[in-house]
């Protein structure tokens, strides 16, 4: 499931019906997804809830329009959900420290809550490894184990050809890695346990110099072209099959083989 995509598609129906009643059930049946679910995923990508995310936004575009407009402050008040001038002078202080017709007269400089892009945004505006956005690919299925000599240098190829997310767990006392894990969604997300792990786990030891892994992706011609715009070569061209899926294979660092299908 492409959370990064639903979150995105919640956030620009949300700046769409600014105006409207909407809350998470309203948008999370909109995407087809469990309430209770979407509700995490969109703390996760955004640090911040659904019903908050809505309540800046609201009291962001209204603040604009008190200082910008000769609209009567009620007429906002309605315009963004508030049925009272009360109701709306209280949350408009709350969230920009001054009331609505003090920051009129004084034209003061208010808060403003932007809207949030969930890749941006992801683990306080940082991508840990890669681009899921730039990437253009999802892992579907997968779970293959994986054995190297250097993990640190097989995590770092996972990063920079595939654009996948890692980390060591484990390490003898000459810090070579023992067990770690590459996966094809950020580690934080894949903590929560909402979704099966698409993964590998990598254990030292002698690289098997085979086929170690046979993995449903979607896009496998954008998985091709990611590859290759990274500089790695050792990529089959895809395959249409008989079965009338597509196929490709990618021969990584440390020689083994891992096969995409979709």
């Amino acid at each position: 499931m492409d959370w990064i995509k639903i979150i995105q598609n919640t956030i620009d129906e949300i700046e769409n019906r600014i105006n409207d009643k909407i809350d998470a059930d309203i948008l999370a049946e909109s995407q087809f997804v469990s309430s209770f679910y979407f509700q995490k995923m969109f703390s996760v990508f955004c640090n911040c809830t659904v019903s908050e995310y809505i309540r800046n936004r609201r009291m962001t575009l209204a603040g604009y329009e008190i200082i910008d407009t000769h609209i009567s402050i009620l007429d906002i008040a309605l315009k963004y959900g508030y049925d009272s001038n009360e109701s709306f002078t209280k949350a408009f202080s709350r969230f920009h420290g001054i009331t609505p017709s003090a920051a009129r007269k004084s034209r003061a400089n208010l808060k403003a809550f932007s809207k949030i892009s969930p890749i941006s945004n992801l683990t306080g505006g940082r991508i840990i490894m890669g681009s899921l956005g730039e990437r253009g690919y999802i892992v579907k299925e997968t779970g293959a184990v994986y054995y190297t000599e250097d993990m640190d240098k097989t995590l770092n190829w996972f990063v920079d050809v595939l654009g996948w997310y890692g980390q060591i767990e484990e390490r003898d006392e000459n810090n070579l890695g023992l067990y770690g894990c590459v996966n094809n969604i950020p580690m934080e997300i894949e903590s929560l346990h909402i979704a099966p792990f698409t993964g590998i786990h990598m254990f030292k030891g002698e690289p098997m110099k085979k086929m170690i892994g046979f993995m449903l992706v979607q896009g496998i011609e954008q998985l091709y072209t990611y590859v290759k715009s990274r500089g790695w070569n050792d990529i089959s061209e895809v395959v249409t099959e008989h079965w009338g899926g597509k196929t490709c294979e990618i021969t990584t660092i440390d020689g083994s083989i891992l096969k995409f299908f979709e």
